[in-house]
């Protein structure tokens, strides 16, 4: 099987997440990346992964505090970048002027005008950019997505995410908007933003939202995101999904994300289907069961490839197949482009005080609230 030779840019939190992907992998058989380099600011942190690394693969990665000078010593074929979002659009379209493969964590960008010009360099160097989105590979959430499209719970009408938490202390760069572009609702919301749209089938049309940070300092540190968004999402053929996020709430948390369809609704644990004078209920195990059941072998194999079920390591094979195969990832950029606009599309409607148009943001029509960013890091 070949190999791809990829280095880690980025040694932080989640770079642990993505070693323990190619762990996986490797202990599956599936041998497919040398991972020949890791690379941060931090040599502690590189070194850390590295020692991690070492311990599956057959050789240690050689360790670099700069990426120009891991592009001049290394031949490689591909990066995995986990970076503040800042520095995606510069580190990605570096490293794609350089003839490499890119995935890259979400968001795709820290603005749209950011992931636009990601998504030209990409076309231009005719490199794979995809997006390291892992909430849709979970077994749960591709089962949600069979029952939908089977129409076990009928057409779907309504989504709900509500997640309430309380975070008294700061959480790093993520509190500043010119190195994270928002809150977790841009960071994470992301991943609610995908699962809408790869669980209902539909494109977000408007969107209307309201945000507040309540904590504007948090143990000294000035915070310039929001700590609270409210908002609501109508999607193509009148399907609505509302969105509930809070760290400011004392005494959390709570969280549940629930799909109401025209027979029944889907739960974090069961699916419930509307009999006529009775309601059937199954747990999300059985449903995971009863997609497996129902899918083709080959589709199983390629949801859960050697039969993994880490997100992150499905999502990196996927990328490996897409460079060998010459194919498009699942969650290319185009793709993760659509959802930051989601949320994106929430502070825009927040700083205008209205509803507005999804495909505006992706037009790049309305900048309201990216404009700092993109002034500030000159981003044209």
């Amino acid at each position: 099987m070949e190999r791809l030779n990829i280095a880690l840019i980025g040694c932080g939190g989640i770079a642990n997440a993505h070693v323990e992907g190619y762990r996986d992998l490797y202990s599956r058989g599936l041998r497919v990346f040398d991972i020949k380099a890791v690379c941060d600011i931090s040599i502690e942190n590189a070194k850390m992964k590295a020692n991690m690394i070492s311990g599956f693969q057959d050789s240690k990665p050689k360790i670099y505090s700069e990426v120009d000078e891991m592009l001049k010593n290394e031949s490689i074929d591909a990066v995995d970048i986990c970076l503040p979002h800042h520095l995606h659009h510069v580190v990605a379209s570096q490293c794609l002027e350089n003839g490499l493969h890119v995935i890259v964590e979400k968001p795709l960008g820290i603005t749209m005008r950011a992931a636009s010009l990601m998504i030209r360099k990409a076309e231009s160097t005719g490199k794979i950019l995809a997006v390291a989105e892992n909430c849709r590979r979970d077994p749960k959430e591709r089962a949600i997505k069979w029952a939908i499209s089977e129409g076990l719970i009928g057409k779907p009408r309504m989504a709900f995410w509500m997640w309430m938490y309380w975070m008294p202390k700061p959480w790093g760069w993520r509190e500043k908007k010119l190195m994270a572009g928002g809150s977790w609702v841009f960071d994470g919301g992301v991943h609610w933003a995908d699962l809408d749209r790869y669980q209902l089938g539909r494109e977000a049309v408007e969107v209307f939202a309201m945000t507040h940070t309540f904590d504007p300092v948090k143990v000294g540190v000035k915070v310039t995101v929001d700590d609270m968004t409210f908002a609501i999402i109508r999607y193509e053929d009148d399907i609505y999904s509302q969105w509930t996020w809070t760290r400011a709430a004392p005494a959390g948390p709570f969280s549940k994300h629930m799909i109401f369809g025209s027979q029944g609704a889907i739960f974090d644990d069961e699916i419930r289907i509307q009999r006529e004078s009775s309601v059937e209920v199954k747990s999300m195990r059985d449903l995971i069961d009863e997609m497996r059941a129902n899918l083709e072998v080959e589709e199983i194999g390629r949801l859960f490839p050697a039969g993994s079920t880490n997100p992150f390591a499905i999502e990196l094979y996927d990328f490996y197949l897409a460079v060998t195969e010459k194919r498009k990832p699942e969650v290319d950029a185009k793709e993760a482009y659509k959802d930051m606009a989601i949320p994106l599309g929430f502070y825009e409607s927040a700083r205008l005080k209205r509803a507005v148009k999804v495909r505006d943001i992706e037009e790049l029509k309305i900048e309201e609230y990216q404009r700092e960013i993109n002034e500030k890091l000159n981003i044209i």
